[in-house]
């Protein structure tokens, strides 16, 4: 008997740092924040297409620059819940967007709020990461178009079941560089001149997004590549697309975002505006 305590000793050492070993392995956030997402196929429960604005208005200039933070302007309106599907795609100028092959997909989040809790920032530090890190491929024109890539994301909707629900969230500056909302970047527009625009991009407005609720954030913010705009200016053009919006669909929400996301700048406090 005495010859196999060591033995079974060892056994015990080992098994509990497997155990110990496994746990942290399985730790939400550890490591790469997307391995807790459900796998490749997984069945969602609701769909979000994530369109984020690559165009130049919001590239930094010079290692020394900034840039709009639209990780953490999404971050804040976009749901975490059960099977929740988000498609990340960068835009600059027209109508194509790159979709991811495999969608984001939420795991199951359930149980008392501590469980629910790491799981929660794991997929919030997924969506973080795959937005910071969402590039546009070769070949897509430069420029701003806001509405096109709105046009793009309606299309990719269709493919997905009548019936399930659909959500689109913009990051955006707001000034589109080509089509019928193109203005000059810190106009400050009347409510004359938000109808007339509006008035002139009947035709171009996606017709396809009716029901689809459609959030839009960080108007007006700027990089330090451009100058910063006017809170009057960027209250007009948040305005604009609020009113563009309603025209699309039935609920709307236009966040403005502060002057500048330099961190060195004090903090500017947006505004936010739902119409529905």
């Amino acid at each position: 008997m005495t010859t196999h305590k060591p033995l079974a000793g060892l056994l015990a050492v080992l098994c509990l740092t497997g155990c110990v070993r496994t746990e942290q392995l399985q730790r939400p956030g550890a490591g790469d924040p997307c391995a807790v997402m459900a796998p490749p196929g997984a069945r969602a429960a609701a769909t979000n297409v994530i369109l984020v604005d690559r165009s130049g208005s919001t590239l930094a200039k010079g290692k020394a620059g900034f840039e709009p933070k639209w990780e953490k302007r999404l971050g804040a309106v976009l749901p975490i819940r059960d099977g929740e599907q988000y498609l990340i795609a960068p835009f600059a100028g027209g109508d194509y967007l790159s979709f991811p092959d495999e969608p984001l997909v939420a795991p199951p989040i359930r149980g008392t709020s501590n469980k629910q809790a790491p799981l929660r920032k794991a997929v919030r530090d997924c969506l973080t990461r795959r937005v910071t890190g969402a590039a546009l491929k070769k070949g897509i024109p430069k420029g701003t178009d806001i509405l096109g890539a709105l046009h793009a994301a309606g299309r990719q909707l269709t493919g997905f079941p009548q019936g399930s629900a659909k959500r689109i969230f913009v990051a955006t500056d707001g000034y589109a560089s080509t089509g019928c909302a193109e203005i000059k970047m810190g106009r400050r527009l009347s409510e004359r001149d938000i109808a007339r625009i509006a008035d002139g991009c009947a035709g171009e407005l996606p017709t396809g997004l009716s029901g689809v609720p459609i959030t839009i954030v960080g108007i007006g913010t700027t990089s330090s590549k451009m100058r910063a705009v006017r809170p009057d200016a960027v209250t007009s053009l948040a305005r604009l697309w609020e009113t563009l919006c309603r025209r699309m669909t039935t609920t709307c929400t236009v966040e403005s975002g502060a002057p500048t996301d330099d961190a060195s700048a004090a903090a500017g406090a947006g505004g936010r505006h739902v119409w529905s």
